[in-house]
């Protein structure tokens, strides 16, 4: 395979630090890490708002990165300020005003650009070069909008995480988010060479908005499945579970991720009179989901929840192992990293029927409840912590399955073949994958 370029521009605009353990971003991170671990000709780039050109960096990985695991190997002092080149709709105030707006934040971002020390990047042609990127759309359709006005051709190899957003009911509060998620990957497919996806789902549902004239007509899509590794990392752990077996939740929110079935399953528990475990809510702190735990018919089972805010990786880890299940009730997800992750560290995984990718991750390894039936959730909860053989046994079946899972470097390379195939000769009218 010829030279391929790895986009970290989404490390790089969030410092690489704010974000590194959720996501998109560690999607990023991760990939970037095996990658860079590899012998393929992988070359590390970043978009830079300042100069609207691409620059190559070389990333600093494991014990040489602030992560833990790889970053772009910038200063934070140069992290740029992100401006949309383009909008879905015209307005003429905005559209009369903004160049100013994105004049000034330019004058700011090459301002910011002086704390990169001489040599440490150099700028790069990527005018027929071939590109991956593992960022989120916004990022891409902002640097494929620059390039293509200065004739730059840009060969983008997309990994697309899911079309949520797309969906009316995922943001319903939020038209301008969804107006301006669908036209960002209006964008990106138009200008990609091919397209890659988290997951089988995902894949059908690219296709499908394709189909119906949400989207453009894709080039072809290649599913290279996300990974369920959690890797160890040497940062200090400040934050811990409770002492018993709890329940833990990363990432859960009100709405579509559902908070509101778990809730009422522990209230479930309570008031059929079976023991309530600790709940563990881990993730970024969110107003909506405060506003929600304040209502006064938690009262009950206030006493149970536990929020442990923003954890990193190494905390991450502990709480996976001392707790009874993971739950994720999703009314859809991309590909669902934290059910994965459980599964990787031996803790039983309990999951939501309705979000099709979640039975990708889990296979016949997690246990399944309908989302919208609490009591189901709740039965699983209880069977668990009341019946420890059936509970020793459903964790040494997934012990015993370790090697059947995916690794980070299973992903990297499942992005390499798919960049690969690319480059190989087909018969005419032969498809890829």
């Amino acid at each position: 395979m010829s030279v391929l370029y790895y986009d970290l521009s989404e490390q790089f605009l969030a410092s690489g630090l704010k974000f590194k353990y959720y996501g998109i971003s560690r999607t990023v991170m991760e990939v970037g890490y095996e990658l860079a671990r590899s012998e393929a000709d992988v070359r590390f780039v970043i978009f830079s708002p300042g100069h609207e050109r691409f620059f190559e960096v070389t990333p600093r990985i494991g014990a040489d990165s602030p992560t833990g695991i790889l970053d772009p190997g910038l200063p934070p002092e140069a992290t740029p300020i992100r401006m949309r080149y383009t909008f879905p709709k015209p307005n003429k105030l905005r559209d009369l005003l903004y160049p100013v707006a994105l004049w000034g934040a330019r004058m700011i971002n090459l301002r910011r650009w002086r704390a990169v020390p001489d040599g440490l990047v150099r700028e790069v042609d990527l005018n027929g070069q071939r590109l991956v990127s593992l960022g989120r759309p916004k990022i891409m359709a902002d640097y494929l909008t620059v390039t293509a006005r200065a004739g730059v051709s840009i060969k983008l190899n997309p990994l697309l995480h899911d079309m949520i957003p797309i969906y009316e009911f995922a943001h319903s509060s939020q038209t301008m988010f969804c107006n301006n998620f669908t036209h960002d990957n209006h964008i990106v497919i138009k200008g990609s060479e091919h397209v890659l996806s988290n997951s089988a789902f995902t894949k059908a549902e690219i296709e499908r908005f394709s189909a119906s004239g949400h989207l453009p007509q894709v080039p072809g899509v290649t599913v290279v499945p996300l990974s369920h590794e959690l890797r160890t990392t040497d940062e200090t752990v400040v934050q811990r579970g409770p002492a018993e077996p709890y329940v833990l939740c990363v990432g859960i929110l009100t709405g579509r991720k559902n908070l509101e079935c778990v809730m009422e399953a522990l209230l479930h528990l309570h008031t059929t009179g079976r023991p309530v475990p600790p709940l563990v809510l881990a993730g970024a702190q969110r107003k909506r989901t405060d506003s929600y735990l304040e209502q006064d018919r938690f009262d009950p089972i206030r006493d149970r929840i536990n929020i442990v805010t923003n954890p990193n990786q190494a905390e991450l880890r502990n709480l996976y192992k001392g707790a009874l299940a993971l739950a994720i009730p999703s009314r859809m997800e991309g590909w669902g990293l934290p059910l994965g992750e459980a599964l990787w560290l031996g803790t039983p995984g309990l999951a939501s029927t309705e979000a099709a990718a979640l039975k990708e991750v889990g296979g016949d390894l997690a246990q399944y409840f309908n989302p919208d039936a609490p009591e189901e959730l709740a039965a699983l909860i209880d069977r668990l912590q009341s019946d420890p053989d059936a509970y020793a046994a459903l964790k040494a079946r997934i012990a015993a399955r370790k090697d059947e899972l995916r690794s980070w470097k299973d992903v990297a390379y499942g992005v390499l073949d798919a960049v690969d195939a690319l480059e190989q000769p087909r018969e005419a009218g032969t498809a890829l994958p």
